[in-house]
């Protein structure tokens, strides 16, 4: 039986249940059970859906400002339902806002970070260069996973060929070669977990050069 803060659909009744069943939950639980609800209905991808995910979200900020645990998560989704929407300025916009709440609030870290961090590179914004490079090199030492290590370290070496820095490109662009080919992650107990399973032809073109 799917619990009732995971629907995949928004019909009158799976509305009516839903807000029926929040009301009685704990009022700490609330934004989460919200939150999960929204998430499941980004996952649909449907646009009616991503309205209502978007109206979930809005009303955790309105109703629960206080929220910390979960705002970080919320901006973060709404970058993602805004990003499906093509509308890449505003992802950018949520994305940010995220990656700043988690500089006040980091006991929750969330991909934002990354997600940004790519947008801003494939779409070459070159006006936030500087403040990618050095979100990157703060995050490098949190790194676990050979996925994440593949796209922080391509996107580095991208953005210091960018600035003629060729030979720390160079570098950056061989651990991202290295972190691709990874056949595990290094973790005792989840060997195969975050390694990477497509490389990214953007990246890689890049690469190629150095």
């Amino acid at each position: 039986m799917i619990d009732w803060y995971r629907k995949k659909s928004w019909t009158k009744e799976d509305e009516e249940h839903f807000f029926a069943k929040l009301s009685r939950a704990r009022k700490d639980g609330r934004a989460q059970y919200l939150k999960i609800q929204a998430i499941e209905l980004v996952e649909t991808k449907e646009p009616k859906l991503l309205n209502v995910a978007k109206e979930l979200l809005e009303k955790i900020l309105d109703e629960y400002p206080n929220d910390n645990f979960n705002k970080s998560s919320v901006y973060n989704t709404l970058g993602d339902i805004f990003l499906l929407e093509n509308t890449t300025e505003k992802a950018i916009e949520y994305y940010k806002k995220s990656i700043d709440f988690e500089k006040v609030y980091p006991n929750v870290k969330t991909d934002s970070y990354l997600i940004y961090s790519e947008l801003i590179i494939k779409n070459q914004l070159s006006h936030e260069y500087l403040s990618v490079e050095k979100l990157l090199e703060e995050t490098i030492s949190d790194l676990l996973f050979p996925i994440d290590k593949y796209k922080v370290f391509s996107i580095l070496a991208i953005l210091n060929y960018y600035n003629s820095k060729k030979e720390i490109a160079k570098e950056y662009a061989e651990l991202a070669n290295e972190n691709a080919q990874a056949e595990t992650s290094g973790l005792r107990y989840h060997k195969y977990l975050g390694i990477v399973s497509q490389r990214d032809k953007f990246f890689d073109d890049y690469i190629a050069k150095l």
